[in-house]
């Protein structure tokens, strides 16, 4: 039963956060914050479980209780999630402040969810209490707790692999609370056969864990505090190399994840083991050296993994293959490091199992451990990795398990001395790895082969790197004289070939506009489509862009393609989530214009669903136009078709050119109608002939592929061959997990497919179509 609660209970942190995602952006504020009100749910719940635990003569019954009450409160959180979004609209419409936004986030997170994370994190000062009633040896705590994360594992994996693309986010949380109440009520059946569990003794076999009053000794709980700390030091460091080297995609985050828990779990079934062969004082410090020693020799193994995938590209081109591939990766690199990490907490556990009071001393330490890892988490993302970045942060982790593995060996008992200098010398030589291992090669480290399985020649020069949690790894490169932008080692732009079809991201929607006074550009990048957004007329423009080392590249190196426009008076930055700034937009807007890097990015399908599109729409003035992007490259015809049809089906007029190899979007309730007269009177500006390069406006007309009627006629012809209507959703997050199957296809033939394809719904006259006097 708890290894499947385990399982429920990472479904539902998945789901929370999709949701949540769509009220409070993407932002990694937003995301930590939801993380945390999460685990400090599960913190509370600890807590309180042990304190009720303690009393319970049937503990099996408390248990399932509280997954009934699990399953009850998580049936009835969408309704509270839409009431969340109402309340967040409210507070974020008075405040700008990311401080203030960001603890009325973890308020109302944490109201929503403080019911169900509670019950969760009772659950194991629960079982506690049962399985220790008569174990001896300390045991079998250590196991219970190793099964519920193992559980957690394979909730991970099915979250991204198959319950979430089949049942969408509300379907999951529904089916994962039926299972809980189905739990709850099995634990209370079973508990009526079995015999009411006594108060035990407190035994000498934990090893001097808790004192004469039964609570558990300081040192453990400093110890649960920094091996949570360390850990999640090192899943923060390690997802975000893992996010540039594996890749970003909403299946590659829930392998990251179950690779991570299934190694912690494996970990935590071995700590009973260690704990028998070195004694439970004497393994934790055994469990903490061989993770430092581990995490060092390891650490010259990340800018390897971009070989293996080149490799890998040659033998494997099916969408499995390469999953198993990235799963391998992962692996290989997190296995040693983990599974020993994953022993010290369940050696801490096996310390206390046989105290008198095992279920408050079980919610103590799951506090404390909590606690740290919360901590951990955000001291890390925030402060250590963008000051050291990832490599010296990893080294300093590694460090850090060498400390407290010696300290944990000091004052050894005479027959641990032997056991005491032996944890000693292996600390001492994870410091010595750590501190003489050779550097990366950062131009393999990024060169993006996870992508598509192949990469490009090395640049000539890295003139600019930045790591945080908001972007990952954003660089810029110098090829002869050219600059490029990457993020994670994707493609975001240049100042050269890329320009041209950057610009016309603010050239096409801008043939429809009735007027230029407000305008919103979702995704910077390198700053050449605010460029030509400012080349127009507009009094305001807003910019949303989710990394400040975007910015600061943008700021630093791209001041021509953009123009200057960063330190233009119009020019208002927005370090936030475009929905998320569209959500709280007091005014609206004449243009909307969208330039993200990849449709298949973790969390971009939120730019591209139907709920989306129709918030777009209520912040568009009469006639406003909102321009969106697609890609033609790595693409199936059922995605371009969810895709245009979910446009198609919030806006009456839609039209789709193509610029640059790239598919462009322009869609309003108004017909798209040019003014000739009104191009003309553009056309004799000088920054936009200088976007456009000396070309007229009204050229860009023939530019269009098909419109309106034509592409009703486009996915209407798709639909009835897949014999599927899709539109892509909040709920169903379609896109999200179909569009990165599209990247096993070859770039050439996959794009000249999607040509092949649109050209036979071509648009017969353009500008009698959309071009009046």
């Amino acid at each position: 039963m708890f290894l499947v609660s385990g399982a429920t209970g990472l479904l539902y942190e998945v789901a929370f956060s999709k949701v949540l995602a769509t009220i409070f952006g993407a932002t990694a504020y937003a995301i930590s914050t939801v993380l945390s009100a999460f685990m400090a749910g599960l913190a509370l719940g600890a807590y309180l479980g042990g304190r009720i635990a303690h009393r319970l003569r049937a503990p099996l019954a408390g248990y399932g209780y509280a997954e009934i009450l699990v399953g009850l409160v998580i049936a009835a959180t969408p309704w509270a999630f839409d009431a969340l979004a109402s309340a967040y609209l409210v507070l974020a419409r008075g405040t700008q402040d990311i401080f203030t936004l960001t603890a009325a986030r973890g308020v109302l997170t944490f109201l929503v969810i403080v019911v169900p994370t509670t019950c969760m994190g009772a659950t194991l000062p629960f079982l506690a209490r049962l399985v220790t009633s008569d174990d001896t040896t300390g045991g079998r705590l250590p196991r219970l707790y190793a099964l519920n994360t193992l559980g957690g594992a394979a909730g991970s994996l099915l979250s991204a692999y198959a319950v979430l693309p089949l049942l969408g986010v509300r379907g999951t949380m529904r089916a994962a609370a039926l299972i809980n109440i189905a739990i709850g009520v099995g634990a209370i059946l079973l508990s009526r056969s079995m015999a009411d569990v006594k108060p035990r003794e407190a035994s000498s076999a934990a090893g001097g864990a808790s004192g004469a009053s039964g609570e558990v000794d300081k040192e453990l709980l400093l110890f649960a505090f920094a091996s949570g700390f360390l850990v999640f030091a090192t899943e923060v460091v390690g997802t975000h190399l893992l996010t540039l080297l594996i890749g970003n995609s909403a299946y590659a985050f829930g392998l990251m994840l179950a690779v991570f828990l299934v190694c912690l779990g494996f970990g935590a079934t071995r700590a009973s083991s260690l704990a028998a062969r070195h004694g439970a004082k004497q393994g934790l410090g055994r469990g903490l050296a061989l993770s430092a020693l581990a995490l060092a020799l390891t650490i010259p193994l990340w800018d390897q993994l971009p070989r293996f995938f080149a490799a890998a590209g040659k033998l494997v081109e099916s969408w499995a293959g390469r999953e198993l591939c990235r799963a391998l990766a992962a692996f290989g690199i997190l296995a040693l490091p983990t599974l020993f990490m994953g022993t010290t907490f369940p050696l801490l556990l096996a310390r206390i199992s046989t105290s008198s009071d095992v279920a408050r001393n079980v919610g103590r330490l799951t506090v404390a451990n909590t606690a740290g890892t919360i901590v951990g988490s955000i001291v890390t993302g925030y402060f250590v990795l963008p000051l050291l970045g990832s490599q010296r942060t990893l080294v300093g982790v590694a460090l850090l398990f060498a400390v407290l593995a010696a300290f944990s060996a000091r004052s050894p008992q005479r027959d641990d001395t032997k056991k005491a200098r032996v944890t000693v010398l292996l600390a001492g030589a994870a410091i010595l790895g750590a501190l003489f291992m050779p550097r990366w090669d950062l131009a393999r480290l990024t060169n993006g082969a996870n992508v598509y399985f192949t990469h490009g020649p090395p640049p000539d020069d890295i003139i600019f790197v930045r790591e945080d949690v908001h972007g990952g790894v954003t660089t810029v490169t110098k090829r002869r004289d050219l600059l490029t932008l990457y993020t994670n080692g994707k493609f975001q732009g240049d100042d050269g070939p890329e320009m041209s079809a950057q610009r016309r991201f603010a050239h096409f929607p801008a043939l429809f506009l009735k007027q230029e006074e407000r305008a919103l550009v979702i995704g910077l990048g390198t700053g050449t489509t605010l460029g030509a957004v400012a080349a127009y007329p507009f009094s305001q423009i807003d910019v949303a862009e989710i990394s400040p080392a975007i910015v600061e590249a943008s700021a630093t190196h791209f001041t021509g393609p953009s123009r200057g426009t960063l330190s233009d008076p119009r020019v208002a930055m927005h370090l936030n989530d475009g929905r998320n700034v569209l959500l709280v937009a007091k005014e609206p807007y004449d243009l909307i214009t969208i330039e993200l890097t990849s449709v298949w990015f973790a969390g971009a399908s939120n730019l591209y669903s139907t709920e989306f599109y129709q918030l777009a729409k209520s912040r568009l003035k009469t006639g406003g136009v909102l321009q969106q992007w697609v890609q033609l490259h790595h693409i199936r015809p059922r995605e371009l078709a969810a895709i245009v049809r979910t446009l198609l089906d919030s806006f009456a007029h839609v039209a789709l050119f193509e610029g640059g190899a790239q598919g462009i979007l322009v869609s309003s309730d108004e017909p798209l109608i040019a003014s000739q007269a009104r191009l003309r009177q553009l056309d004799r500006r000088p920054d936009i002939r200088e976007t456009l390069e000396g070309d007229p406006l009204g050229m860009l007309i023939e530019e269009l592929i098909a419109s309106d009627e034509d592409l009703h006629r486009l996915v209407d012809d798709i639909e009835r061959q897949t014999g599927e209507r899709i539109l892509s959703t909040d709920d169903n997050l379609f896109l999200e997990y179909a569009t990165p199957k599209g990247n096993v296809l070859e770039y050439h033939s996959s794009l000249a497919a999607s040509r092949e394809l649109l050209e036979r719904y071509r648009t017969a006259d353009p500008r009698g179509r959309h071009v009046r006097p």
